[in-house]
């Protein structure tokens, strides 16, 4: 049920986010005429053009991408006013937009898939939508709405959010099977030899050890997988979560270095904006990730 609703709004969204007319009308179940419709409707109301159509595709106008944003906005806001209300009934309901970084999957202390269970084994009908971003981006969502709960290793904690911590996680540092230092006996790796090698980073959580004594990282990536793609060129030395190698097919291919010396811990945290986390479908949700934590039931 929508009880506020701007089919108009929602309609340009749709086409915004699906890259154009071809797309949105599978998404809307409306015809591309209808949506022209509508977008020809909505620019009358305006008063401006929101997007140009035509032979040379579907681009947003410089007002276009404001009203985009602006209406996205408005929509969160909406949907989430109207499971204020309909919750009022007793009923677990609304969007639930949740935020997490990559490779948690098999991080077992943290257990989200028996937090999303718990929650899902309730009677519902909540509409969930997961987001995989670096903790920086995490933060933004939630500030703005974007996001009601996030998941991350967040080390810069904001006075607009609530943090709960969760868990830890391990990393060590790894080369690959072509790297120089993959066939070295153990008492010929030391931190000066390690330090003579280039070094790749995740971008969000730079892990590299005071003991090292190395320049800025010669590669940055974006999320573990491609951490374990650099290192496996042979060319880089990188970290990575001990759950995620433990847990990896080509496992194998990667050796750790100085263990005992070179070895980091990861924090992570449940963080909501104070003002969403009133809504019952948050509120279940969060004490379903906190009771979820810890180790594996076996």
């Amino acid at each position: 049920m929508k009880l506020l609703r701007n089919t108009l709004l929602e309609t340009f969204v749709t086409v915004v986010e699906c890259g154009g007319f071809t797309d949105a009308q599978y998404a809307l179940g409306i015809t591309q005429s209808a949506i022209s419709i509508r977008i020809r409707d909505l620019e009358t109301a305006l008063g401006y053009r929101v997007c140009e159509r035509g032979r040379g595709g579907f681009r947003l106008t410089e007002r276009g991408e404001i009203v985009y944003q602006r209406a996205g906005d408005i929509l969160r806001s909406a949907r989430d006013f109207d499971a204020e209300l309909l919750e009022l009934r007793g009923t677990v309901t609304g969007d639930l937009r949740i935020g997490i970084v990559d490779a948690v999957n098999t991080l077992s202390e943290l257990n989200l898939n028996q937090a999303f269970k718990r929650f899902l084994d309730r009677p519902n009908e909540v509409q969930l939508e997961v987001v995989v971003a670096s903790p920086t981006e995490l933060t933004q969502k939630l500030i703005t709405g974007d996001l009601h709960v996030a998941i991350a290793p967040f080390r810069n904690h904001v006075s607009d959010l609530t943090y709960t911590e969760l868990c830890q996680e391990e990393h060590r540092l790894y080369c690959g099977q072509d790297h120089p230092l993959f066939d070295l006996p153990d008492d010929e790796i030391d931190l000066d030899l390690i330090s003579k090698h280039q070094i790749c980073q995740r971008s969000y959580n730079m892990l590299v050890s005071p003991v090292l004594q190395t320049t800025q990282p010669k590669a940055v990536v974006a999320n573990m997988e491609a951490m374990a793609m650099m290192i496996e060129t042979g060319h880089y030395l990188g970290p990575l979560p001990v759950h995620f190698i433990e847990n990896w097919a080509r496992r194998y291919q990667l050796r750790e270095l100085a263990p005992e010396k070179l070895n980091w811990k990861s924090t992570f945290y449940l963080a909501t904006r104070p003002s969403l986390a009133h809504r019952r479908a948050v509120g279940l949700l969060v004490q379903d990730i906190v009771a979820s934590c810890g180790p594996s039931e076996t």
